[in-house]
């Protein structure tokens, strides 16, 4: 901490520095004139005074108008070295005072000398070179950090990517290095690039489509993230197949910010992502840009009536859509159709399950249709839901009788869940760890866990440790029960 505190001094001082030149550089066609005014010997002394005063107020509105000092425009500058040159001309004509010639040749030369400068720099030609010597630096840099994509938090790397505004080329030219830390540099300063010269966005995606290192593509996919082209697009989802869960995630958010353009290139390519056996166990396709759209939230629903880990992440998929858009604001059409789609018997249980997880976590499930859920019609996780629901808004004969019949199915996982919400709502303890997740399903502690849950729901009307500690208990159709769970 203390080694930086010398450059933050060093860039407050040339903040300073270019705070006061530009004062000096707004304040001076007043200055050249309140002389001129004080000097006298003019032939128009009031001309000068009047174009003082005036000079004062156009100085005023350039200096408290939108930008202000941060970043006086060229055409305020150029505004105030015109009107002033034109006051001294008009109230020193015919006079042959040095200081009358003095103050026309400065405010002449000091805008045009100004306009050049704000060309050299319109052009990118500085922005340029100093991005050719960051890359240099990079390039020649031997202390890298262990871990490649912690290359993405260097400082030099924030500085190549505001240096890149003109153009990408210092930075390609780094990827010709063979060492993965420059590469995954030089495409973290490209991170989500919107402007790309013909040609450049193709070099970027050939490095992601041959490199080795799952850090080196992972940061090619974000430095292609903005790119409006078709073609790149449907390449950039072809890594949602990628071997690694990085590569994985990286193509989803980079595909998913902005669906309104993408899905139709990408709604192939992704619904074979999400059935793709390598990243079943990714989960939900995450992204933090726009919501779906409507389109793509169609597909994913029709999708959850596919077989297999498809439906299942398409109904994750659509889950963490939906926990976003409640997140944001409580839309009461969005609830309202919500509750429609959990209630419909017709929508598939995936989905079903997921809508309820959702408007349960928002407080958004009203009694009667928690009465409805807990019909043995029901799935089992969805009346679970439904059961702990209804216990959480207090106590519920119906949800407490829901809950006994479903401690009798013979499921391990079930069981469980029922564990959880027997001993979170009703204080009775079946033996779930408090401070940690449930354990393995096919662990000793997960069928004990299991065994007390039958004992539970056998025993509804006699003390819990006593039925289990009991040498009376008719164990035989209990035993039965619990081989199988």
């Amino acid at each position: 901490m203390l080694a930086s505190l010398p450059g933050t001094v060093g860039v407050r001082r040339t903040n300073q520095l270019l705070l006061l030149g530009r004062i000096c550089l707004l304040l001076m066609p007043l200055t050249l004139l309140l002389i001129g005014s004080v000097r006298g010997g003019s032939p128009a002394p009031r001309l000068l005074w009047l174009g003082t005063v005036f000079q004062l107020m156009a100085c005023g509105l350039a200096l408290f108008g939108r930008q202000g000092l941060r970043e006086p425009t060229s055409a305020a500058i150029l505004m105030l070295y015109a009107i002033a040159l034109s006051w001294v001309v008009l109230g020193t004509t015919g006079t042959e005072d040095w200081f009358a010639h003095l103050a026309q040749a400065v405010l002449l030369v000091v805008p045009l000398v100004y306009f050049a400068v704000q060309c050299l720099l319109e052009t990118g030609a500085p922005a340029l070179r100093r991005a050719r010597r960051l890359a240099q630096r990079l390039s020649q840099r031997r202390d890298w950090p262990e871990q490649l994509h912690a290359c993405r938090l260097l400082p030099e790397v924030k500085a190549l990517r505001e240096a890149l505004h003109v153009d990408a080329g210092p930075a390609l030219a780094l990827l010709a290095d063979q060492r993965a830390e420059v590469r995954v540099a030089a495409l973290a300063a490209l991170e989500f690039r919107q402007n790309w010269r013909p040609g450049q966005p193709q070099i970027v995606l050939q490095l992601a489509q041959r490199a080795i290192e799952p850090e080196v593509r992972a940061a090619a996919i974000n430095a292609l993230a903005n790119v409006e082209d078709r073609i790149i697009i449907e390449a950039i989802a072809e890594f949602l197949h990628d071997s690694s869960k990085l590569v994985r995630q990286t193509a989803a958010e980079a595909l998913l910010w902005n669906t309104e353009k993408n899905w139709p290139w990408i709604r192939l390519a992704v619904r074979r992502a999400l059935a793709d056996p390598v990243a079943q166990d990714d989960g939900p396709l995450r992204h933090q840009g726009e919501p779906l759209t409507a389109e793509a939230v169609a597909d994913l629903t029709a999708w959850t009536t596919e077989k297999g880990v498809q439906a299942l992440r398409a109904a994750l998929t659509l889950g963490c859509h939906y926990q976003r858009l409640l997140a944001l604001s409580t839309d009461a059409v969005l609830v309202e159709k919500l509750r429609r789609q959990l209630a419909d018997a017709h929508t598939p249980a995936l989905l079903r399950l997921e809508l309820a997880r959702i408007l349960s976590m928002h407080r958004e499930l009203d009694d009667d249709l928690l009465r409805q859920l807990i019909d043995s019609a029901n799935p089992a996780p969805l009346r679970l839901i439904a059961v702990e629901a209804l216990l959480d808004k207090g106590q519920s004969a119906e949800a407490v009788a829901a809950l006994h019949e479903l401690a009798r199915m013979p499921n391990r996982e079930i069981a469980l869940g029922i564990a959880q919400v027997v001993q979170r709502r009703l204080g009775i303890d079946l033996g779930v760890p408090a401070d940690r997740s449930l354990p393995p399903l096919h662990s000793h502690e997960a069928a004990e866990i299991a065994r007390r849950v039958l004992i539970w729901a056998t025993h509804q009307d006699v003390d819990l440790e006593a039925a289990i500690g009991s040498n009376g208990t008719d164990w035989r159709s209990l035993e039965e029960l619990h081989d199988n769970l």
